[in-house]
C-alpha cells in the first residue's frame, strides 16, 4: 500500500502574508504587539462587527467566552465530538463538563438532531465549530438554544468569511 502525507492545517501564506508575518516576528513583541489593534480594527468592519479582541489562540478565546457567561463547576456544555481539543479543554478549565454530540457525515459538524437528547438540568450551553468552512445550520441550532434557555458559543476559526 501506498501512504501519502495529506497535509492538514498548513499555513498557507501568499508572499505579502509572509512579509508581513516576518516582520510581526522582527519585532520585540510577538503577540499582542503595534499590529494588533489595527488588525482588530480592521477584521471588527470585515465582519460587521462592534469590536473584535485578539487573543493568543482559539482557546484562549473559547475559555474567556465560556469565564465571561459564568460557566464554570458543575455545568455542562453540549459539544461537537470531532474537533480539536481544545473544544473540551477551554470547557475544563472553568470548572465545566464538556457533553460531546457526534459529527454528522455530510459536513462534519455537530449533529443537530442528537443535540436534545443530551441536555439536563446542567446544561448552560452549546458550543459549535464551523469544521473545515462548513457552517453549522445556525436557525436549527438557535431553535434549540432558545427553546432550554442555552447560550451559543460559535468556533468559527475554520470558517472565517463562510456563511
Amino acid at each position: 500500500m501506498k501512504v501519502r502525507n495529506i497535509p492538514f492545517a498548513r499555513p498557507v501564506l501568499n508572499e505579502k502574508e509572509r512579509v508581513a508575518a516576518e516582520e510581526v516576528l522582527k519585532g520585540h513583541v510577538l503577540v499582542h504587539g503595534p499590529l494588533i489593534q489595527e488588525f482588530e480594527k480592521d477584521f471588527a468592519s470585515w465582519t460587521k462587527s462592534n469590536r473584535a479582541v485578539a487573543v493568543s489562540s482559539c482557546t484562549a478565546g473559547l475559555h474567556l467566552a465560556y469565564f465571561s457567561l459564568g460557566i464554570g463547576r458543575g455545568d455542562e456544555v453540549i459539544v461537537p465530538a470531532m474537533s480539536h481539543v481544545a473544544t473540551a479543554h477551554s470547557i475544563e478549565y472553568v470548572g465545566a463538563k464538556p457533553i460531546f454530540v457526534d459529527a454528522e457525515s455530510k459536513t462534519g459538524n455537530i449533529d443537530i438532531d442528537q443535540i436534545e437528547q443530551v441536555i439536563t438540568k446542567n446544561t448552560k450551553a452549546i458550543s459549535i465549530v464551523h469544521y473545515l468552512g462548513m457552517p453549522v445550520d445556525m436557525d436549527r441550532l438557535n431553535d434549540i438554544a432558545w427553546k432550554y434557555n442555552l447560550y451559543v458559543i460559535e468556533d468559527s476559526a475554520l470558517a472565517v468569511g463562510s456563511y
